[in-house]
């Protein structure tokens, strides 16, 4: 079994993720109009039923146009609206060897930047992560393997990948249990991201 494949089993217990349902053929054809090669764990995340392949489902976009659904959204919570795996289909139409640089496949989409997948010219294991915004490309993860581990470990220790501490009757938002309920969820988060390699400290946005 692969650490993926192990990290993605964990994360399945708390979401829509199940067993690959695409060979990695299917993948690959889908991912032909992308000159370079991605990384064994890349295509292995992209076989399972659950990641951002395929199955059209309408949602509010960036570019008000219609995404795939991925069972990893269910966890963003009031953030929904602000953050996507960005389907396959939906890179191909972002995709311009003339935009940044042309070895990085669009991955994930948020208010304030985008995270890329970093393609190969030679056949690899694993492949950093990257964020790309308005400055230059900065390492998000070493590995998407290494991303996928700290959202299982995320949810298996806060339970969400973005916190918003259940609320007592007695108490609301504005109060300092409240606040010091999400300030605890989020250093756990941090200390988590930082153990898989996260220089920010961050598993999705920043």
């Amino acid at each position: 079994m692969s650490v993926m494949t192990e990290a993605l089993e964990r994360i399945s217990i708390y979401c829509e993720l199940s067993e690959p349902d695409r060979p990695r053929e299917e993948i690959e054809k889908k991912l032909s109009f992308f000159p370079f090669q991605l990384s064994d764990e890349a295509y292995e995340f992209y076989q399972w039923a659950g990641a951002p392949v395929g199955i059209r489902r309408w949602q509010p976009y960036d570019d008000g146009n219609s995404t795939y659904y991925c069972a990893l959204e269910r966890f963003f919570e009031s953030a929904s609206d602000l953050i996507h795996f960005v389907s396959i289909e939906k890179a191909e139409r972002y995709y311009s060897p003339s935009f940044h640089d042309p070895k990085y496949l669009h991955f994930v989409s948020y208010e304030n930047g985008c995270l890329f997948i970093s393609g190969s010219e030679t056949k690899v294991e694993n492949s950093p992560v990257l964020r790309l915004g308005e400055c230059e490309p900065s390492l998000w993860f070493p590995s998407l393997t290494n991303m996928m581990l700290a959202i299982a470990e995320s949810l298996e220790t806060v339970g969400t990948i973005w916190p918003e501490p259940t609320i007592d009757d007695d108490e609301d938002y504005e109060t300092n249990k409240y606040h010091e309920k999400f300030e605890k969820h989020w250093q756990v988060m941090k200390a988590i991201a930082q153990k898989y390699g996260s220089p920010k400290g961050m598993i999705l946005t920043n």
